[in-house]
């Protein structure tokens, strides 16, 4: 299932980890590609094979190792989003021949891998680990929204979409990087399983977060980042879009983590929500409607971020143009021209929202 829409964890992955070295994909349909290819466009050394006693093999024998002392203590990652979060047969295979060999399964699916009888009874034959990373805390151990948001020094970005798998977090990190390198001290809070397991150091999972404590643990995330990191720059990472029906999902962001700045990422082409089943069910509202919406909650939109899937590079920057023209916000094309127009647009957010801070004083 190695494309942009079902794969997001094993893209992001590919893309960006400061947590693991990636050193293959698993997937039968594009086996004997290399992985950064079909992600960037650029080689990566990171070979996709058909399966996972294919990728031992292979590695074992150039490396001139035995195949179990290779593979122990490897981590395979499940980087793909499945229907209902459940796991297909041909996956659990994959899952039990990784286990077998002694390797440890990183899970970020709704369904629980220590739940499941037959993949426990090998990992504990095998002496591997089941890890499965949203698995929600109990109720005790989450924090609850205390107001202290107020406090809290570096300004606020949100990283919203007009819907899922669409970009926000790739674009979040480009744009944290951006910052980075023009000297702006920029951190990014995720709120997904791919930015946890790229490395994110502050954070939570939003979608496994009991509703009652998702602004709190939003904001406790953005306070312990605030103290440790004392960045000039937040960047929340989105989820969803503000108006998708099957998952709305923002303004606990703007409300609750008083993000005062958005940066909107749409796909122009794409006219409806994504659904499981491929229909067409929801439209989605016009991305002026989103602006409009962003203003009432008594936060702005810097800048409109544009997804280029389906898009030839001439209908990519026409439709820039028109965008530009009708929202009168930058609009930007990250993956082909970078976020370096963006730049001046995040430095004149910092200098308000560090003067309105100074006159609330």
């Amino acid at each position: 299932m190695f494309n942009s829409r079902n794969a997001k964890t094993a893209f992001g992955l590919v893309r960006h980890s400061e947590k693991y070295r990636i050193l293959a994909v698993i997937d039968q349909n594009f086996a004997g590609q290399d992985a950064g290819e079909i992600v960037t466009g650029n080689n990566l050394n990171i070979p996709i094979h058909a399966s996972i006693k294919v990728f031992l093999r292979a590695q074992s024998s150039n490396l001139n190792i035995a195949t179990e002392k290779f593979a122990r203590g490897l981590h395979a990652i499940i980087g793909v989003a499945t229907p209902g979060g459940v796991i297909p047969n041909e996956l659990r295979q994959e899952l039990l021949d990784a286990l077998s060999h002694g390797m440890h399964i990183v899970n970020g699916l709704h369904h629980y891998l220590s739940d499941d009888t037959e993949l426990m009874q090998t990992a504990e034959k095998f002496q591997a680990e089941l890890i499965d990373i949203r698995k929600p805390k109990q109720a005790k151990e989450h924090a609850f929204w205390t107001g202290n948001i107020r406090n809290v020094r570096a300004p606020r970005i949100a990283m919203f979409g007009t819907d899922c798998a669409i970009g926000k977090r790739t674009s979040s990190l480009w744009l944290r990087n951006a910052c980075r390198e023009a000297g702006i001290r920029t951190e990014m809070i995720y709120t997904g399983q791919t930015g946890k397991l790229q490395g994110g150091q502050y954070g939570f999972i939003l979608d496994s977060t009991l509703n009652d404590f998702v602004s709190g643990e939003l904001e406790s995330a953005i306070i312990r980042c605030d103290q440790q990191e004392h960045p000039d720059l937040i960047l929340l990472e989105g989820q969803s879009s503000l108006r998708n029906p099957s998952g709305p999902c923002g303004s606990e962001y703007l409300c609750s983590a008083l993000a005062k700045g958005v940066i909107i990422q749409c796909a122009p082409k794409q006219k409806y929500f994504l659904a499981d089943d491929e229909r067409e069910l929801w439209p989605i509202p016009p991305i002026e409607e989103e602006l409009e919406l962003i203003r009432l909650y008594g936060s702005k939109t810097l800048a409109v971020t544009l997804n280029s899937h389906n898009l030839t590079k001439k209908e990519l920057y026409s439709e820039q143009k028109n965008l530009e023209a009708r929202l009168g916000v930058p609009v930007i094309c990250p993956k082909e021209d970078g976020m370096g127009r963006l730049l001046p647009v995040v430095k004149e957010f910092i200098a308000e929202q560090t003067l309105n801070r100074k006159v609330e004083k």
